[in-house]
């Protein structure tokens, strides 16, 4: 639908009192003209009781409320706007100085112009010309392959957050089991350190006559770190005597033991 047609069915559905876009819309019912509701409203009231396009009589309560005309008039306004903007579109593509459809492309300029500037306007004489529509059909292929080459480079791009995905799933699969069998080692470990701790203990009871207890035994302990330590700061002769002298921790725990 062009612009004049939509004008005209617009002219329509304005009000023949106030010559504005309708408002609540009203109809006379006898000569079908709309209008406002306010309007026809003081027109009644403050005039007189009749049309004022037919003079016929008329009363406030016989004007047929048109609920469908506010959805019209909505209609009509877009179809309007779109039509504003197609009419702006159009005079973009329009030359400033002939008014004329761009059609050529000044290569020299890289500057879109219309026929006459071409032929006539002087600013380009001795330039290069190619169609317009033929850049535009190029310029499009090139968009064409650099989206080609983007949408390829974005899928080896998945691809390859794809393979790091799995290799981290792997490394991450194989980091639980090297602490799943370092685990089960360390347990097998203190298990078997533990075996071998009570079998020495109970060899120990077994060679001293089942008497040593566990006061004994840290004693012993004990008295084998001081006298690894007096090996390491006395002299020989001092280690001599105090592994002979009664009195002495070692001396007590060899006879408690037996040794």
């Amino acid at each position: 639908m062009d612009e004049q047609s939509v004008e005209s069915i617009a002219e329509v559905f304005r009000c023949f009192i106030c010559m504005e876009k309708l408002r609540d819309a009203r109809l006379c019912p006898h000569c079908s003209k709309l209008c406002c509701f306010s309007c026809i409203r003081r027109w009644l009231t403050e005039q007189r009781a009749q049309c004022p396009h037919c003079r016929a009589p008329l009363q406030l309560r016989e004007l047929v409320n048109c609920r469908w005309a506010e959805e019209v008039t909505q209609q009509l306004d877009t179809l309007q706007l779109c039509s504003l903007t197609k009419h702006e579109d159009n005079d973009k593509d329009k030359c400033d100085n002939h008014r004329e459809k761009l059609s050529v492309f000044c290569w020299t300029c890289k500057k879109c112009i219309c026929h006459q500037c071409a032929l006539w306007g002087g600013m380009h004489g001795g330039h290069t010309f190619k169609p317009l529509v033929e850049i535009y059909e190029q310029h499009v292929t090139k968009v064409k392959d650099e989206v080609a080459k983007l949408r390829r480079r974005l899928m080896e791009l998945i691809s390859l957050v794809q393979e790091v995905e799995r290799n981290v799933e792997a490394v991450r699969g194989a980091k639980d089991e090297r602490v799943r069998e370092i685990r089960n080692a360390v347990e097998m470990m203190i298990a078997r350190l533990d075996n071998q701790l009570k079998n020495k203990l109970i060899t120990l009871m077994g060679k001293t006559g089942g008497h040593v207890t566990v006061t004994v035994i840290e004693q012993l302990g004990g008295v084998c770190d001081t006298t690894s330590i007096s090996i390491f700061t006395n002299t020989g002769y001092i280690c001599i005597l105090s592994s002979l002298y009664p009195n002495s921790e070692f001396y007590q725990t060899r006879i408690i033991l037996k040794i």
